[in-house]
């Protein structure tokens, strides 16, 4: 009846804004001649692809711990994330329930979650059961193998493993609230002159890159 003559309300949204700055992570690497005179294996490019891995175990340690000051990332454990309390290093399978839920409960969708955790916690993962006197693990191992750095999965959740986690604790989250920002890449360069006199050189490599989180309550950090 009122179709054509009520107008809709209007609303402003309320909006926020994070500000990522970067954050530089350096290093030289001194190389003798002899070394780069070997040619099989390609040394140089082993070298290369060996402080590639070196940065990016960087940046995964900084993301999860990083302090925020200092020229330090701020990272998930620093980033006012709720908690839920478990004994050390043994989640039962209740209270892997109450991290998910703590996130759900924040409207974020189960489906696009993710867990992070330190290996060492793996023999109690597949061990401990949801369920007593079943063949019910809380951790689902890969049927095919490991597949960088994704052991299985918690519930249906894709579960990780880094040494770069805090032992004993685990992170539930959807890293879709979160977010990654570089400046330029990873850069490497050789500098032929680094010791010309003992003919060394060296590889000299640099990153600038910030990481935050967007949305506190889509994480959540299982610890004792």
């Amino acid at each position: 009846a009122t179709d054509g003559t009520t107008q809709s309300a209007e609303t402003t949204p309320t909006l926020g804004n994070v500000t990522l700055s970067p954050k530089y992570f350096a290093d030289v690497v001194p190389v003798s001649y002899k070394f780069l005179q070997q040619s099989s294996p390609d040394v140089e490019n082993y070298l290369r692809r060996l402080i590639g891995s070196t940065f990016a175990s960087t940046l995964d340690n900084q993301m999860v711990g990083g302090s925020g000051s200092g020229g330090n990332i701020k990272g998930l454990f620093n980033s006012s994330i709720g908690t839920t309390a478990i004994s050390a290093g043994a989640p039962t399978f209740a209270k892997v329930m109450d991290s998910i839920s703590a996130v759900s409960t924040a409207n974020v969708p189960t489906n696009n979650l993710n867990m992070l955790m330190h290996p060492g916690t793996l023999t109690h993962m597949v061990t401990a059961v949801k369920y007593s006197g079943t063949a019910s693990p809380l951790l689902d191992m890969v049927g095919d193998g490991e597949s960088d750095g994704n052991v299985g999965s918690v519930q249906g959740i894709p579960t990780w493993r880094t040494t770069n986690m805090q032992a004993n604790k685990f992170v539930t989250g959807d890293f879709s609230h979160s977010a990654w920002a570089f400046w330029g890449g990873l850069e490497i360069s050789v500098n032929p002159y680094y010791d010309d006199r003992r003919f060394t050189q060296s590889f000299n490599a640099i990153l600038g890159a910030d990481f935050k989180v967007i949305n506190a309550s889509a994480f959540n950090i299982m610890t004792a």
